[in-house]
Formats: structure tokens, C-alpha cells, sequence
């Protein structure tokens, strides 16, 4: 089975949304000092590669630990959004050719290779989707919509239509995914996106990962695939 590691890697002065808590990591015991070693960790919930729950911005609304974890692994596909520039909208238009890959309770990843920039100033002007596009993602079934930029509404400045539209409908947003061109458009993958369980929390970081099955012969993985890819 090929594993496909989607998770930006936490550390001291990552890119952390404008205005979320300092991302740091830092050493509380040492080897040299004390008899093992221990990180203190200080960020947001929302740090590197994370999921929100409808806590994130409805008062009365689920929190993280609220969900079963099943609620974090499942099955879904991959919308093709690579030709999408900076501060372009992902529209209804942009999904529906591929509704019929869709099916009730999948994950939906967009792909759009914005990853690549994380880090760099030009990360915030990122694509986002319309209340359109989230609207129909919300009446097709989906029940994660995750993608390869820092937020499904725009960054530079406040229009918060999709978070309202997702979360309104009990369908969890995954943010920041790391390496999604590892991944094939339209191709169905498993995916697990477990979060730190948080009581009462508004989401947390996930280690994201996609895994996509090799063919199988008489109990054996076929020849032309590695038993394991795994993809950091």
C-alpha cells in the first residue's frame, strides 16, 4: 500500500495564519541535563495542517471532540484545480463537471499545488471557493472538504462565506495540506485526517495522510508496487 504523507511539519516560526498565536517548539528537558528529552510545545489550533470544527465559528456548534474518529477516515477523490492563480475563485462552475465522482460522505480534496509556497508571502493570496461552490459541495454529500491552501475563504481580507456554508452543514474543513500533487486527480484514495482529540476544542492539527491501495495477487502486492511508498 502507497502512503502519501500530506502534513506540513510543525516548527518554531512556521507560517501560522495572520494573527494566530506564535508557532513555537522549544526544548523543556534535555539529555544533557535531566534524565530525557521533552518538547513544550506553544501554538493555535489552527497551526500547519489542521481541521475545523463548527465550533471554529458557530458558538453553539459541535467541537472536535465531539466526533467520532471515524468521522476523520474515509474515503474521496481529488478535483483537479491546478490552473487556479492567485486570489482566483473556486466557483460552482469549477466542480460541478465532477460531481458525479462525488459520492454522500466523501472527502473532496482540491488540488491545487499551492502548497509549494507555504512559507512565502505569496501563500496568503491564495485561491478560495465561493458560497456557490460550497453549497453544492454540501448538497452532493461531502463530508470533508480539505485543500492545499491556507483558508477556503480568502486570507487578504474578511468575506466568510464558505466556512459558515460548510460548517453550518456539519461538513469539517481540512487546511493546508501539504504534497497534494503526489496525488492523481479524479483517483479515489483513503484518506485519514485525525486531529489531536481536544476536549472542546475548535480543531486541531492532523497528521494527513492519503493511501491508495496497490492490486492485489494471490495475497501478494502486484510486482510493478511497493509494499510500502511512504511520502514525506
Amino acid at each position: 500500500m502507497r502512503v502519501i504523507d500530506l502534513t506540513h511539519p510543525i516548527k518554531t516560526g512556521m507560517m501560522a495564519y495572520p494573527g494566530d498565536p506564535e508557532i513555537v517548539v522549544e526544548e523543556a528537558l534535555g539529555h544533557n541535563t535531566d534524565y530525557c528529552h521533552v518538547d513544550h510545545l506553544s501554538f493555535g489550533t489552527h497551526t500547519g495542517t489542521h481541521i475545523d470544527a463548527p465550533y471554529h465559528f458557530l458558538p453553539d456548534g459541535k467541537s472536535i471532540s465531539d466526533y467520532p474518529v471515524s468521522k476523520f477516515i474515509g474515503y474521496g477523490t481529488i478535483v483537479d484545480l491546478r490552473h487556479k492563480k492567485a486570489g482566483e475563485v473556486i466557483t460552482a462552475e469549477d466542480v460541478q463537471p465532477l460531481l458525479g465522482q462525488i459520492e454522500a460522505g466523501d472527502f473532496v480534496v482540491l488540488q491545487t499545488g499551492w502548497y509549494e509556497k507555504f512559507g512565502e508571502e505569496e501563500y496568503l493570496d491564495h485561491p478560495y471557493i465561493t458560497a456557490g461552490a460550497a453549497d453544492l459541495l454540501v448538497r452532493q454529500g461531502a463530508s470533508i472538504v480539505a485543500v492545499d491552501f491556507m483558508n477556503v475563504d480568502p486570507t487578504l481580507w474578511e468575506n466568510w462565506e464558505a466556512h459558515p456554508a460548510f460548517l453550518s452543514n456539519d461538513v469539517l474543513i481540512v487546511e493546508n495540506l501539504n504534497n497534494t500533487l503526489e496525488l492523481e486527480p479524479g483517483k479515489r484514495y483513503l484518506f485519514d485526517f485525525a486531529p489531536i482529540r481536544l476536549l472542546g476544542s475548535d480543531g486541531g492539527p492532523v497528521r494527513a495522510v492519503a493511501m491508495d491501495r496497490a492490486p492485489i495477487i494471490d495475497g501478494a502486492v502486484a510486482p510493478d508496487k511497493e509494499k510500502s511508498d511512504v511520502r514525506a
